[in-house]
């Protein structure tokens, strides 16, 4: 019996043997995967730019600084300064409401060149090419950037007054610019719009009252003829704060 049994097994040697040296199946061969396009770079947002009025669309302004769908009712005197015709002045009441109820009201929208007051709402002055520089309380916006359409940009000659200045500097001239690439907002030190003219006060010493700056503001006008040279000379109308008054000619 166990004759038999190794014969058997001996029979089987040459079998396993074979099979021992049947070559393994060929490994899979897999493809690398595909290498992503690089981005193209000149369609990312540059986030120090202002948005303009089609961008701005999409970011949302905060509750406190909203835009108010109303026309002001704050009242525009403008006057030719009896020295010189072509110099023009203006009395602006941009009080809004007063201090405790300007987020409820709009800015005051002024036309340097018409020399007038546009009847238009906060939420019209974005596509409003009709306007320059508006007006609420301490803050001052002018028709570019985040704020509008009318391409009226700004630069700053310091330590004049608006006869000092006979052409306009080089620049640089800056747009409004509030919100970044992401619509995140940028606000000024008191928490109102972060403009181009967000700096254009200082506080008096002991009476914490706005005090313009001696500084002369020269806007690039939205029609291309030239510029606009800008001076402001109060805050206050007696007591009362955001009453402004405001002289300014024109520059070629």
């Amino acid at each position: 019996m166990s004759l038999s049994v190794s014969n058997k097994t001996l029979l089987l040697l040459p079998v396993l043997w074979l099979v021992g040296c049947t070559d393994p199946a060929p490994e899979t061969q897999m493809e690398p995967p595909p290498v992503p396009p690089s981005p193209d770079l000149s369609l990312v947002q540059d986030m120090s730019q202002p948005l303009g009025p089609d961008l701005l669309a999409r970011c949302e302004l905060p509750y406190d600084v909203r835009n108010i769908d109303k026309v002001s009712t704050g009242t525009v005197t403008v006057m030719t300064a009896p020295s010189d015709p072509m110099v023009f002045t203006a009395e602006v009441d941009a009080t809004a409401g007063g201090s405790m109820k300007y987020g409820e009201n709009p800015f005051v929208y002024l036309d340097l060149i018409g020399r007038k007051k546009v009847d238009i709402t906060d939420v019209q002055s974005p596509n409003q090419g009709g306007w320059d520089i508006a007006l609420k309380r301490w803050q001052l916006k002018i028709n570019s950037g985040d704020s509008g359409n009318g391409g009226v940009t700004v630069a700053i000659v310091d330590g004049k007054n608006l006869a000092d200045v006979t052409k306009p500097p080089a620049g640089p001239y800056e747009a409004d610019a509030y919100f970044d690439g992401k619509c995140a907002f940028q606000a000024d030190p008191i928490g109102g719009l972060g403009t181009a003219l967000s700096d254009w006060y200082d506080y008096e010493s002991g009476t914490s009252r706005i005090i313009p700056k001696k500084e002369v503001i020269v806007l690039k006008r939205r029609d291309g003829q030239g510029y606009i040279k800008l001076q402001i000379l109060s805050y206050y109308k007696g007591s009362t704060s955001a009453n402004y008054s405001l002289t300014w000619s024109y520059l070629p």
